[in-house]
Formats: C-alpha cells, sequence, structure tokens
C-alpha cells in the first residue's frame, strides 16, 4: 500500500477498514476474500464514475493483501500464487483508475508498480503486461516523454501483439518523437550558431 499513498494515508485506509468492521483477519483465506469483496466493490463504483470512492476501495483491498515478509515466508506455492496474482489484479484497477482521471504522473506510478510486482512475483500474463505498459506509454505521451512513451508502447506490442491500440499509439508516439528529435536539433543548432550566422537567416529584405 506504501507503493501508494504516504504513511499517513495509508493509516487512513487502515482505520476506515476496521471502523467499517472490515478488518484484518487471521486465516489466509478470509483476508483474501475480504479483498475480492472490496475490489468488486470499487469496480462498481469505477463504472459509476465515482473514481474516487473506488480508488478508497482499491486501496483498502490492498491492506489487506498486504503480509509481511515473515507471514509470505511460510506460505505454500499455491498460496502466494494466489496473493501475488489477486494484488496484480488490483494494482491493474488502481492503475485503470488513475488512467480515466488522466492523472497521469499516479497513472506511469501504478503501472511501474504493476510491472515490478510481475517481475519480482514472476508472474507471466502477457496481456497483463501489455496494459501497464500501454498505460505506462499514454502517460509519458501526454506528459510530453515521447522518448519514454516510444519505449514503453514498443514493449506492450512485443508483449501483445497485434492490438490494435497499442499500434495506434506507437505510430502516435513514433512521429512525436520525431518532431521532438526535429526540433531539439534546430535548438541545438541556434545555440551554436554565431550572431552573424543568425543574421544572416534572416529575411532577404532585412
Amino acid at each position: 500500500l506504501r507503493c501508494f499513498l504516504g504513511e499517513e494515508e495509508a493509516e487512513a485506509v487502515a482505520t476506515w477498514c476496521k471502523e467499517q468492521d472490515r478488518g484484518r483477519s487471521d486465516i489466509f483465506e478470509y483476508r483474501l476474500g475480504e479483498a475480492d469483496k472490496l475490489r468488486e466493490e470499487g469496480n462498481g463504483l469505477f463504472k459509476e464514475g465515482d473514481f474516487a470512492a473506488a480508488l478508497q476501495r482499491y486501496h483498502a483491498a490492498i491492506w489487506h493483501l498486504d503480509f509481511d515478509v515473515g507471514q509470505q515466508w511460510n506460505m505454500m506455492d499455491h498460496h502466494q500464487l494466489d496473493l501475488n496474482t489477486r494484488k496484480l489484479k488490483v494494482i491493474s484497477n488502481i492503475c485503470a483508475v488513475h488512467f480515466k482521471a488522466k492523472d497521469w504522473a499516479s497513472t506511469k506510478q501504478a503501472a511501474d508498480v504493476g510491472l515490478r510486482h510481475m517481475q519480482k512475483a514472476e508472474l507471466k500474463d502477457g496481456e497483463a503486461e501489455a496494459k501497464f505498459l500501454y498505460r505506462k506509454g499514454i502517460a509519458n505521451l501526454e506528459r510530453g516523454f515521447s522518448e519514454d512513451a516510444y519505449e514503453a508502447l514498443k514493449k506492450a506490442d512485443a508483449a501483445n501483439p497485434g492490438d490494435r491500440q497499442v499500434r495506434q499509439a506507437l505510430k502516435t508516439a513514433t512521429d512525436a518523437q520525431r518532431r521532438d528529435k526535429q526540433q531539439a536539433k534546430l535548438v541545438w543548432r541556434d545555440k551554436l550558431l554565431t550572431e552573424q550566422e543568425k543574421s544572416c537567416q534572416g529575411p532577404w529584405w532585412q
């Protein structure tokens, strides 16, 4: 949860859960079940367009899925897989909320968290990976980072080949990257020109 929220905000999520009589259970299956319920509630709120409430439910779901290192150390492999798979889904939901709200900085952050989680947990899901990379690419593109956008979208295309939405975004990023490079060349050229050379570039009647 601390990947998304500061200490006080994370504590507020925990307090809300306890006040709603939705505190953490000591039983693994119950905690996962509560996380599933919160995620489903978040999905309903997301569809209604209540992004703030949806995000709150997703954060609460993550709180239930946050087991400490000692607890995870004793988990059986299938329990660890269940946990990691659920975390992946909720992180994707969080990323989707920020994407829909056009909060591009938070979209990129959530996408990076999702990609790191997949790598660390060794989860192989081309579609999920492509979604994170696509959203990261669009977020970078909207923020004016065409080169970073191109790299993310190129990886998204490789992770899930043939996706028309990804291909279109990749084309847009390629065009933006080309324009940015041309603009950068002009800026550097102008910096390197002498004052006499710059005056020579003026209109012929001057």
